[in-house]
């Protein structure tokens, strides 16, 4: 009885328990009911003032913005015929692509190199293709291309591009180049285009486009929604910009740049590709690597993995600009750390120049750490193919070339678990490390032991027959619903271009928010410029804004390398 007794409490209490679980949770559910009613009539209620504020301002508003609102539809169901019309285009292989970057040859800089063979690639698999590149003024390219190399007109730049494509790109194919015209920011170190760029290609050039670095191509834009001139425009981002406005500008302007980066990218890219996660989150963007390396060092990599190939005699090394933001702090920082453990020191080669180097090789010294400091050279040079580790720790690329280079050769790369090297670890050369000590472990172990030759599949990786294959996957995965412009993308779109073609209004914006030799462009809306070559447009800008005479910036983006 005692028993019956108790077991019928117990149940009463489980019953009382759940029923007061019940209690609270209807109670719940009617609290986040009436939450839901409150907002939406705080909604309600904010929209009827707007619509009782522009009917006060003036009556004229309510047609401003209905007017607004038909243009964004027309706009959407435009884009949705074209979309329709490249995605067929795309199945059967009928459809043209126009690349547009900010780099040329002979500036040995990513955005150079990198879209050119990606148009020679997907020219070679088939593709009809035209790659717009900036024409600079000779005075200008005194201060960007290396040595005497200076070209007196776009047709003599030319030869020396197409020259480099088939001697050390590997890979000749039928493109066609043209040249836009630009400046040279001495204060950002990078080149802006001058005027409208949609206007270097022809009606039959505009199906897909595909915009390198698209912010930058952007921020002073003064010409046609590249989204109406194209079907489908993609944009590859290449540069973690956040990261060195940070580092040189404060959290202020990468702020302020990291809004600029959303707008122009939302307003103009119906895709946008990361190369890697270290981006900054812009609107419709996927992650996937689009770049390859170039033929000769997958050659090398197939020669070393031969027999007869002499071993590799020398131990580690490091290439690329010295800098503290690219990683020689932390190389300094894990080799004393070595040094404390008490362990033996291991000697490491750092190929590269740059403005901190001597502050570097001041700091290696002091530490008494056994850093060799040589110039820059050739990747692919017979200097650097004796080394069978190359050690990366810098957390500031988007995709390091040199490490997927040091892969294709059949090193042993040593690099930090980090978004920017998330691609690499499909490799099995590839030692990650999270600490320092691991660092130290990877770096002994891969000094103690041979690398494994490069498989088939690794090599397709690397390839840039590899690399296009993803991008026209890229291409052909857009559907209508992610890629569609919104509401917002039309307003950025609107304020933008009233900003960049305000007239003598615009040049005063462009030179208050930093836009260095571009800023005065208002000239370009005369009709005798609109079909000028670039080499006279380039021409009187330049006598309009000499070079070194732009105005200080107040605030702008920080120098891209």
């Amino acid at each position: 009885a005692a028993a019956a007794s108790a077991a019928a409490a117990a149940a009463s209490a489980a019953a009382a328990a759940a029923a007061a679980t019940s209690a609270t949770t209807t109670a719940a559910a009617a609290h986040a009911r009436r939450i839901s009613r409150q907002a939406a009539e705080r909604a309600r209620q904010a929209s009827l003032r707007v619509a009782e504020l522009l009917r006060t301002l003036h009556p004229a508003a309510w047609l401003v913005v209905g007017t607004a609102l038909v243009q964004h539809r027309r706009s959407r169901a435009a884009k949705r015929g074209d979309l329709r019309e490249i995605r067929s285009q795309v199945f059967t292989d009928d459809f043209h692509i126009a690349i547009v970057t900010t780099a040329a040859l002979p500036w040995m800089t990513g955005t150079a190199i990198n879209p050119l063979l990606r148009a020679a690639y997907l020219s070679k698999a088939g593709r009809s293709v035209t790659l717009a590149v900036p024409w600079l003024h000779p005075r200008e390219q005194a201060l960007v291309f290396p040595g005497r190399l200076r070209f007196d007109d776009p047709q003599a730049q030319e030869r020396h591009i197409r020259l480099w494509l088939a001697e050390r790109g590997g890979v000749r194919a039928d493109f066609r180049l043209r040249f836009y015209p630009a400046r040279y920011d001495l204060d950002r170190g990078s080149i802006l285009p001058l005027g409208d760029v949609t206007g270097c290609f022809e009606a039959g050039e505009c199906d897909v486009c595909v915009l390198e670095e698209p912010e930058h191509l952007n921020w002073y834009h003064s010409g046609a929604n590249w989204r109406h001139r194209f079907k489908l425009v993609i944009g590859v981002v290449h540069t973690n910009y956040l990261y060195y406005a940070r580092m040189y500008a404060g959290a202020a302007t990468a702020a302020v740049l990291k809004r600029l980066n959303e707008w122009m990218c939302g307003a103009y890219c119906d895709r946008v590709i990361k190369l890697s996660g270290t981006i900054q989150p812009l609107p419709r963007a996927v992650v996937c690597n689009v770049h390859g390396v170039r033929s000769e060092f997958l050659e090398i990599g197939r020669r070393a993995a031969r027999s007869h190939f002499p071993p590799r005699r020398a131990g580690a090394y490091f290439l690329g600009k010295v800098l503290w933001a690219k990683g020689h702090r932390l190389l300094i920082d894990y080799l004393s750390l070595q040094q404390s453990l008490g362990q033996p020191p291991t000697h490491v080669d750092v190929y590269g120049g740059g403005e901190d180097l001597a502050e570097v090789e001041v700091e290696a010294a002091a530490r008494e750490l056994r850093l060799s400091f040589f110039p820059p050279t050739d990747h692919s040079g017979a200097t650097l193919r004796r080394y069978k580790v190359f050690i990366n720790p810098s957390q500031s690329e988007v995709l390091s070339t040199t490490t997927a280079e040091a892969l294709a050769m059949g090193k042993f790369v040593v690099v930090q678990r980090h978004p920017s090297n998330d691609f690499f670890m499909q490799f099995r050369n590839t030692l990650p490390y999270d600490t320092p000590e691991e660092f130290l472990q990877q770096l002994q172990a891969a000094l103690d032991s041979e690398p494994e030759p490069l498989s088939a599949e690794e090599r397709r990786a690397l390839s840039w027959e590899g690399a296009t294959d993803r991008f026209l996957e890229a291409v052909s995965n857009c559907t209508l619903s992610d890629v569609l412009p919104t509401l917002g993308d039309h307003a950025t779109r609107w304020v933008h271009a009233t900003v960049q073609k305000g007239g003598p209004v615009g040049d005063r914006l462009r030179r208050a928010s930093g836009a260095g030799p571009v800023w005065k462009q208002s000239w370009l809306a005369q009709e005798k410029w609109r079909a000028a070559p670039p080499t006279e447009i380039v021409e009187a800008s330049i006598l309009a804004t000499p070079p070194g005479m732009a105005p200080v910036r107040a605030s702008a983006a920080p120098p891209r390398r």
